[in-house]
């Protein structure tokens, strides 16, 4: 680890590495050598335990298989005596539930002995240990979220990292392309963090639940005062100018999700933005002329390829070029299924924290049926379920039995194909109407189950916008979260 001064502030020197394994060999340790870096091999868990408390290592390789300590209790043993140091746990059979374990009991990976991803896993490690030296608070948000290099082993999600560390500290305005749930919001406020603006505010505008003109309202201000959804958090009186998010994130970051559902009379508006880093006031007496100097970094999101509506001409080709300047591209939960497991742990221990129950154990067929589901909501949907799964069980193992059943497996109960019932007595107006609702409630329900809650596809399958779907589910009363 890092030496201290006489002030207590960390200084690095070589950065070091203990590797526990039984059969070390010379080549295997060589490849983990690099400039500035030292490793020290040990053949039995006792004398790794007795380097580890002495030397505070940065990095721990740890064997599961060792004759002396087996198994997960080295992990715990390693921890307890030098709770500093980031564990890579290796073992000669690797399993999904063998992973769950060994990342329940505080290793940062797990993999496979001999295999060929171990040295990337050390240098991700001491990485890590390197932020730790000197560094702000953890964004516990983002944890929270499961948004954390330490959550994944997906070489498509290290690299989304990457290129959030790459454009940080610049001001070029991001594209976030995902499926609903993958977790732009969360990528944007992580450049935001990082970035020179971390200091000020981050405003994030979800386009596709405004109408055109609030939308307008919510980005560039409202000449009649505060109006629902308004970023000043105090009141402003009635006749007086709300400034919308770019102004209110001066020096700061917006961040614009959905952003395929503005209208291009819209776009027009936000391409002079970023044209001309200034718009003017809509009108509000004299002050309204006013013309506004933007200062904001623009982060934009969208969960559908803008190639397809700039083609069809209902997005606008030159803002799109303007907003695809540094392009981040994330991945569905089921294009990356080997992070299920940690992120599966890590949501079960943290709903357990939040309600103060005990956390589950995973039994190994429930753990495969959810790396096997296809998770249409993304990591939002595993959270969610992980909350109710943690509530359901109370201490009890996570088995198959508590699964829904489109998670599981399992056939579902025959369901009701939603008969209409004609009532002969009514005008053929009314009847009309009540059918006609009828109909459609039902045939919306079908499809946000088919697409789990996915408000995007859902919208795409019946052919309509995603702003239409919002209002027809209001109105009958369809909640999106029922779904996932």
């Amino acid at each position: 680890m890092g030496t201290r001064t006489a002030e207590g502030v960390a200084t690095r020197s070589r950065e070091t590495v203990l590797v526990l394994d039984p059969g070390a060999e010379g080549a295997r340790i060589d490849a983990l050598e690099g400039p500035g870096r030292s490793v020290h091999a040990c053949r039995t868990a006792r004398e790794a335990l007795a380097s580890a408390g002495e030397a505070e290592p940065d990095v721990i390789v740890a064997s599961l298989d060792t004759d002396d300590v087996p198994g997960v209790l080295i992990l715990e043993a390693l921890r307890a005596r030098s709770p500093g140091s980031i564990v890579v746990a290796v073992t000669r059979a690797p399993t999904v539930e063998g992973a769950v374990i060994a990342l329940r009991a505080g290793a940062a990976d797990y993999l496979g002995a001999g295999s060929d991803a171990l040295a990337d896993a050390v240098a991700r490690a001491l990485a890590e240990a390197r932020g730790r030296v000197g560094a702000d608070t953890p964004d516990s948000t983002q944890d929270r979220h499961g948004f954390s290099p330490q959550l994944t082993r997906s070489p498509r999600m290290m690299r989304v990292f990457d290129a959030i560390r790459a454009v940080a500290q610049t001001d070029a305005t991001v594209l976030i392309h995902g499926e609903t749930g993958t977790g732009k919001e969360l990528v944007a406020r992580a450049i935001h963090e990082k970035s020179r603006r971390r200091g000020k505010r981050m405003l994030a505008v979800k386009c596709g639940t405004f109408a055109e003109v609030a939308l307008e309202a919510e980005l560039f201000g409202h000449g009649s005062g505060a109006r629902p959804g308004s970023f000043e958090s105090g009141a402003v009186a009635a006749g007086a100018f709300a400034p919308g998010a770019f102004e209110v994130a001066r020096g700061g970051s917006v961040f614009l999700d959905e952003l395929g559902e503005t209208s291009l009379a819209l776009q027009v508006n936000l391409l002079r933005v970023l044209e001309e880093r200034s718009f003017r006031r809509p009108s509000a007496g004299a002050a309204g002329a006013d013309r506004v100097k933007v200062d904001v970094r623009l982060l934009a999101g969208t969960d559908v390829d803008l190639a397809g509506p700039v083609a069809d001409g209902r997005f606008r080709e030159d803002l799109y070029y303007r907003l695809n300047v540094f392009p981040i591209a994330l991945p569905a939960l089921r294009d990356r299924a080997e992070d299920i497991p940690l992120l599966l742990r890590h949501f079960l221990d943290e709903a357990a924290r939040g309600y103060e129950l005990p956390s589950p154990t995973v039994t190994p067929d429930a753990l495969a049926a959810i790396a096997r589901f296809r998770w249409p909501g993304n990591v939002r949907q595993l959270r969610a379920m992980c909350e109710r799964w943690v509530i359901q069980c109370r201490g009890d193992a996570l088995g198959l039995d508590a699964l829904p059943a489109e998670v599981s497996g399992a056939p579902r109960a025959h369901e009701a194909d939603g008969a209409l019932f004609v009532d002969e007595t009514l005008p053929l107006a009314t009847l009309t109407e009540r059918l006609t609702t009828q109909l459609e409630r039902t045939y919306l329900d079908k499809l946000l189950v088919r697409e789990g809650g996915h408000l995007q596809n859902t919208a795409t399958a019946a052919g309509i916008t995603r702003r239409t779907l919002y209002s027809r589910m209001k109105a009958l009363g369809l909640d999106a979260k029922d779904y996932k």
